[in-house]
């Protein structure tokens, strides 16, 4: 094993850990519950084999809703955002632009920003849709993906930043 697939896994070990630990237990104003976990799908390097990547978002998801007895929403929010991955990549950075090889690796902070608002926007969409699954509680979809998402992509950010001053060093 070298030294990236180890850092992989203990990121990933850590970010479950955290999710179902800390931030599953953190309720602000009654309904927002960040999801810190989408960190390690936002960091995951881009260069990096797709299918392990789809793999390790499934088993992402789903270790979260086993831990959480959650009914399976996190599997299905994390499983398609590891499908889409590479489009919102190329929406993100440019069709013709240089992909960097990672998201930590890029200086353009306008396209890191619109990567990040993608990621979450679109999981947070997809996961509280499946969540309440019905036309009644349109409101309560937007209105939780909004404000969830809203949270999430501050706390995600600090993490990368955090992150990156922790590689720089």
């Amino acid at each position: 094993m070298n030294s990236n697939n180890i850092t992989l896994i203990s990121a990933f070990i850590l970010v479950v850990l955290l999710q179902v630990m800390l931030f599953n237990n953190l309720h602000l104003f009654g309904f927002i519950n960040p999801m810190v976990y989408l960190f390690f799908i936002i960091n995951y390097r881009f260069e990096s084999d797709q299918t392990l990547f789809i793999l390790l978002s499934f088993i992402l998801g789903f270790s979260i809703d086993f831990l959480s007895q959650s009914g399976g929403a996190h599997t299905i929010a994390t499983l398609t955002i590891g499908f889409i991955r590479p489009l919102l990549i190329r929406n993100a950075f440019g069709v013709t632009a240089e992909i960097p090889a990672g998201f930590q690796n890029d200086s353009r902070t306008l396209n890191k920003t619109i990567f990040l608002i993608l990621v979450i926007g679109i999981h947070h969409l997809l996961y509280f849709t499946f969540i309440f699954f019905n036309w009644d509680g349109i409101y309560l979809i937007l209105k939780n993906s909004l404000f969830t998402s809203l949270f999430s992509l501050i706390l995600v950010a600090l993490l990368s930043s955090l992150y990156t001053k922790l590689n720089d060093s």
